[in-house]
């Protein structure tokens, strides 16, 4: 089975770029919020296309010696950096902010500036677990080096920030990300039997019987998608299986702890 997985640009990810793009020219503190699973952080990983520069920027020696023709060529241009908050260390998210950065300069320029000359945006994932010392630091970077920002959070995170005005006022974008809906889904299904090598063939009743089950449970949450076709390569493999069934379906969800 064909085991590469590709990202695949929904409704929700264009709209999601579109915001991104907006904070960045106008240089704004944007919020994103949206339910559990509906794929903000695959989204905002892919904007900054941070699995293939994390470890050009985040993992070469502490020479910053650049070595790789594609690590040099990444370089040239601006970049957005993608962290996770901290749970611990009212400093660390700075710190971890200004270190990337600091690579992503050197690196581009061949010498060391202002940690923030390579850097366009910084997205910051999991603000809800951040602290009021937390999201001070934030605005500190923010009105010190006028780097615009994207801040990732549950539904009513934007309610929370705004018991803190002075961080709240230097907000000038809110976005909601939104599960798919059954199009969006579908479109994502096709592209998932095609990882496995198969083709989603829709005048197949068993097909279109396992493609409607699986857009019952999923209910357009994107990550449980992946998290159940994971499930199903694996029950084929282990019964040496070529097709998508109802059964492989059933058999796969009870495999998974849905929430």
């Amino acid at each position: 089975m064909n085991r590469e997985q590709q990202y695949i640009e929904t409704k929700a990810y264009k709209q999601f770029e579109e915001f991104c793009d907006a904070c960045k020219k106008y240089k704004y503190i944007g919020i994103c919020h949206g339910l559990p699973g509906v794929g903000k952080t695959q989204a905002a990983r892919h904007y900054a296309d941070w699995d293939r520069l994390y470890p050009a920027f985040c993992e070469f020696d502490r020479k910053y010696e650049v070595t790789d023709e594609l690590t040099a060529e990444l370089a040239k241009e601006k970049h957005t950096i993608f962290i996770t908050a901290p749970t611990l260390g009212v400093n660390q998210i700075t710190k971890d902010i200004k270190k990337i950065g600091y690579r992503i300069t050197y690196m581009a320029r061949e010498a060391f500036y202002e940690w923030d000359d390579g850097v366009d945006l910084i997205i910051i994932d999991e603000v809800d677990r951040l602290k009021m010392a937390h999201l001070e630091q934030i605005r500190d970077l923010y009105d010190r080096q006028n780097v615009p920002l994207i801040l990732i959070g549950m539904p009513g995170i934007e309610k929370r920030l705004s018991r803190y005005p002075q961080l709240y006022s230097r907000i000038g974008f809110a976005h909601e990300y939104k599960k798919m809906d059954k199009i969006e889904a579908e479109h994502i299904l096709h592209y998932k039997w095609e990882e496995l090598g198969l083709g989603l063939q829709l005048a197949d009743f068993s097909n279109y019987e396992a493609m409607n089950l699986i857009l019952k449970i999923t209910n357009g949450n994107f990550r449980l998608i992946h998290r159940l076709f994971t499930q199903i390569e694996r029950v084929m493999e282990i019964n040496q299986l070529q097709e998508i069934s109802v059964d492989v379906v059933e058999t796969a969800r009870d495999s998974l702890v849905i929430g």
